[in-house]
């Protein structure tokens, strides 16, 4: 009988200590479910003999953006039929220790994807994710932090891809990453789409991680690349044209209020985050028509 595997893709982009300690946490895990990891590089700039002995590279230096590499890597793992999950993760993610055997348990029958508490990769005293659902008023995420959720079997509405497993049948399903979607919103996106099959998503505490925030995009400073990427693609998940018009006047007051934000934050150095948001709000609102 053929030993169960996970199928692990890391999407590297930027430095390369971050990939490294990635795939190291994923090759040193100690579950005793099999794993086959393979690294898209984005950047163009990882050596295969950096990492852990075993990990396949792909490289993308074309940068297709966080879901099309994740799809590329699920891609050239399909036809390994031992696989009966994948594992996505962000390369500034380290996992804890019985992360694989926990995801394992956790897509019981009817689970299409389950994720567990992510702490904050240089403070782990601090969560950045302990479940979490759609708040639809605003159209965005909410994302409990507290340690009593952290500790909390049960089924939750949104799981981040930082660090996400998805059963193969159930990514099949739904054919993986939304490619519109170049970076941000697509796992909000993939999730509304696996409830909208009747996909359950599972909140389990041994699937422990840890994540230096915005260690690829600048997220945690708020960066223009953030900016734009994340304001763009506001609207992409929701299927209702009606409801993306709402959404596009909600975030156009949401946004004007960043801007001012913005300008009032960096003053004289204020035009490149203004314009990030401006280009990204006209894009997103493009996205009501289509």
């Amino acid at each position: 009988m053929n030993t169960p595997l996970s199928g692990v893709v890391i999407v590297h982009f930027g430095e390369v200590d971050p990939t490294i300690r990635c795939t190291a946490s994923v090759c040193g895990d100690p579950s005793r479910l099999g794993r086959r990891v393979i690294v898209v590089d984005n950047s163009g700039n990882l050596e295969e003999d950096a990492l852990v002995a075993g990990v396949e590279v792909i490289r993308r230096s074309d940068n297709p953006g966080f879901g099309t590499a994740i799809n590329v890597g699920v891609a050239a793992l399909e036809g390994d039929e031992g696989i009966s999950f994948f594992v996505v993760l962000n390369n500034d993610a380290v996992l804890g220790p019985g992360y694989l055997d926990a995801a394992a348990d956790a897509l019981e029958v009817g689970v299409g994807a389950a994720g567990g508490p992510i702490r904050d990769g240089l403070d782990d005293s601090k969560l950045w994710y302990a479940g979490g659902g759609i708040n639809f008023l605003t159209g965005t995420v909410r994302q409990q932090r507290f340690a009593d959720a952290s500790g909390r079997r049960r089924d939750v509405g949104y799981i981040p891809a930082t660090a996400m497993a998805v059963a193969r049948t159930a990514w099949r399903d739904v054919r993986g990453f939304d490619e519109r979607f170049f970076l941000y919103n697509e796992d909000l996106d993939l999730c509304l789409r696996l409830r909208r099959r009747g996909w359950r998503l599972r909140f389990e505490p041994g699937m422990e991680s840890f994540h230096r925030l915005g260690g690829s995009t600048g997220s945690a400073e708020r960066s223009p690349l953030y900016l734009e990427n994340l304001t763009a693609t506001r609207f992409l998940p929701f299927q209702s044209r009606l409801y993306r018009g709402y959404l596009g006047v909600v975030h156009s007051m949401y946004n004007s209020l960043r801007i001012l934000g913005l300008c009032a934050q960096h003053t004289t150095r204020c035009a490149p985050y203004v314009a990030a948001v401006a280009r990204g709000h006209i894009r997103a609102l493009s996205s009501v028509l289509g």
